[in-house]
This record gives structure tokens, C-alpha cells and sequence, in this order.
């Protein structure tokens, strides 16, 4: 069945579940998170720096997310529950016999996100601890990278694992973070009352 069918029109009517739905996602969960989670996960990314192998001269390091992408997730325990997807492009410049190489990576960061309500009108959004799983890391190996020796190429495999790993210990440091507590929780009456005022 096509998009266009499920879709209702604008001014359809629709339940009260699919209207709280329509709040959380278009409403809360992307302006609120979309910001917040970008900015958090760029600086855990760039941060993640310091865990790479030492022997690996690293010239330069650097983050640039592509897109953000907020995504309804089926078979959660709560009724409500979204993926917020951040794709990127890791630059990374390892300095090699004296030369400098780009050895750029696709980084796509998935973070689940529960949805919970609270008397009288909160809302509260979990983001879930993230594991190895939720983090893809895909190198582009240059040409001039792959023409090096086996002994040097065999430093620079375990550099993908390593990215990968520092990533799920940032981002969840991040997450737990009293800020990102903050950033989560509407208080959609409080707001409301603003706004008439």
C-alpha cells in the first residue's frame, strides 16, 4: 500500500493517538532533539579522538554531519518510539611514512528513543543507551591507501573498530549528561500557558 493512501490529507480527521503521535513527532521530538542530538553527537565524534591507537599519527579529525533523519520504531515497549538517525562524514588524515593520507568515514549514529507521558501534560523523551549495533562506520579506502604495504594496512584496519567502539562509550556519556535530561522533558502546559499569556 502506498504512502499516499496511509497518509491522511491535511484537515482528515484523525484519532486522538494519531493526533499525540503527529505532536510528539512533528511538533517535539525533531525540532527539540534534532539540534540537541547533532550537536551532542558531533562533539562525541570529534572527542572520540583521543581513543585512537597511538600509533597512528593523526593529522587531522573531523565530523560533518550529512542528515538527521527521525523515524517511527515498530515493536518497542513504549507506545510510542522513534530512531533518530544522524549520518556523516568522518575526515580523517593519518600522516604515513611522512605523507599525509585522507582515510574519510561514513558514520551513521542510531539513537532509540522511548516517549512517555506524565500528569498532567509532560512529556518526557528516553533516549536508549546505544551499542555496537546502533553505530555503522564504513571506510573509503583511497587509492594511494590501498597500495600500501600489507604490514601498514594491517595498522589501519582496526582504526574502523576503534572509531566504532569510542563512539558508543561518547555517545552514551553524552546521553547521560544532566542537559540532555533537560532538553528531553516538555512541559507542554507550561508552554501552552506561555503562549497564551
Amino acid at each position: 500500500m502506498s504512502d499516499a493512501v496511509d497518509t491522511p490529507n491535511t484537515g482528515d480527521l484523525i484519532s486522538y493517538q494519531a493526533f499525540g503521535e503527529n505532536f510528539i513527532r512533528y511538533l517535539i521530538t525533531v525540532p527539540r532533539l534534532k539540534g540537541e542530538v547533532e550537536e551532542a553527537l558531533r562533539r562525541t565524534v570529534e572527542g572520540s579522538r583521543s581513543a585512537l591507537p597511538k600509533d597512528l599519527l593523526v593529522a587531522s579529525y573531523q565530523f560533518n554531519p550529512n542528515d538527521v533523519q527521525v523515524h517511527r520504531r515498530e515493536g518497542a515497549e513504549s507506545d510510542v518510539a522513534f530512531t533518530l538517525t544522524l549520518t556523516g562524514l568522518l575526515d580523517i588524515t593519518l600522516r604515513l611514512m611522512g605523507l599525509p593520507v585522507r582515510t574519510p568515514m561514513d558514520i551513521e549514529i542510531n539513537v532509540h528513543i522511548d516517549v512517555e507521558t506524565r500528569h498532567p501534560l509532560t512529556i518526557q523523551l528516553v533516549p536508549q543507551r546505544v551499542g555496537n549495533r546502533d553505530i555503522k562506520v564504513t571506510a573509503r579506502l583511497p587509492r594511494e591507501l590501498r597500495a600500501l604495504p600489507t604490514h601498514l594496512l594491517n595498522r589501519i584496519n582496526p582504526l574502523v573498530m576503534t572509531v566504532r567502539e569510542s563512539i558508543v562509550r561518547e555517545v552514551n556519556a553524552q546521553l547521560s549528561h544532566d542537559d540532555v535530561h533537560a532538553a528531553t522533558t516538555i512541559d507542554v502546559l507550561k508552554l501552552a500557558e506561555g503562549k497564551l499569556v
